[in-house]
């Protein structure tokens, strides 16, 4: 449960304030894509807003993992289901962005749980990923 608590509250300040300095980067970096990101609108993890673009996480559940029985793995499912404003971009154009955005920004944190983070599904509005914590 400490485990989860440190991943929600790290994720909540990645999400909250340093999301928007890699959007801004991303879309200096990609001015020729002909679009750029726009910001969400959150201040919280959940959607609580109207405006778009927002996104929602959903924290799915944790599972012992299946590993080597001398080490206990706790696998915690995280997803983030994004909602985009229409556009003539499709969002699973959008969505791969984010990915690519979500990736780098996690590697590029030194928080120790993410050592072992893998993004496991992507969907046109939603990634999933798993965060594997030994104990």
């Amino acid at each position: 449960m400490q485990e989860f608590l440190k991943m929600y509250n790290r994720l909540k300040y990645l999400m909250i304030e340093k999301l928007p300095e890699y959007i801004d980067t991303w879309n200096k970096e990609h001015e020729q894509y002909q679009f750029e990101l726009k910001q969400f609108t959150n201040r919280t993890l959940y959607k609580n807003t109207e405006l778009l673009p927002c996104f929602n996480m959903v924290f799915e559940e944790a599972e012992q993992g299946k590993k080597d029985r001398i080490i206990g793995t706790i696998n915690y499912k995280f997803s983030f289901e994004f909602y985009f404003e229409k556009s003539k971009i499709p969002d699973y154009v959008k969505i791969q962005q984010m990915k690519q955005i979500l990736n780098e920004m996690l590697n590029d944190d030194d928080f120790e749980l993410w050592r072992n983070f893998e993004i496991v599904k992507t969907t046109s509005k939603r990634i999933d990923f798993i965060v594997h914590v030994e104990w």
